[in-house]
């Protein structure tokens, strides 16, 4: 199976950004989303060498909080401790989080993590 990677804009040029997905190398990546909204800077997903997503902090924050719902009906559905499975999504999306704020300041490594 093959996953969108996270990485983040470093330079564009024409239809062809090149991303850094946090190892410090920069990849091609075809623009498959509205050019116009990209910015070096941006985090965004690629795809098989094409980006199909930008990431957008409110928005991941808003599908955080859905996966977190989800986890506590399905724990509940299950016998599991809701509380627990809450807890255990809401570490997930506060790692993840900070690392989308450490690729905001410039700093990518962490993406790795998140691949």
């Amino acid at each position: 199976m093959c996953w969108a990677v996270p990485s983040v804009v470093k330079r564009i040029e024409g239809g062809i950004a090149y991303v850094d997905p946090g190892d410090g190398v920069e990849r091609p990546a075809v623009i498959g989303i509205e050019e116009g909204s990209l910015q070096v800077g941006d985090l965004v997903m690629v795809h098989a060498g094409v980006i199909i997503a930008k990431v957008d902090l409110d928005t991941l924050k808003e599908s955080m909080e859905m996966w977190k719902q989800m986890a506590v009906e399905l724990a509940a559905s299950s016998g599991q401790d809701p509380q627990e499975a809450a807890k255990i999504v809401e570490e997930e999306m506060w790692r993840v989080l900070k690392i989308v704020e450490e690729v905001k300041r410039g700093r990518s490594e962490g993406l790795r993590q998140l691949a």
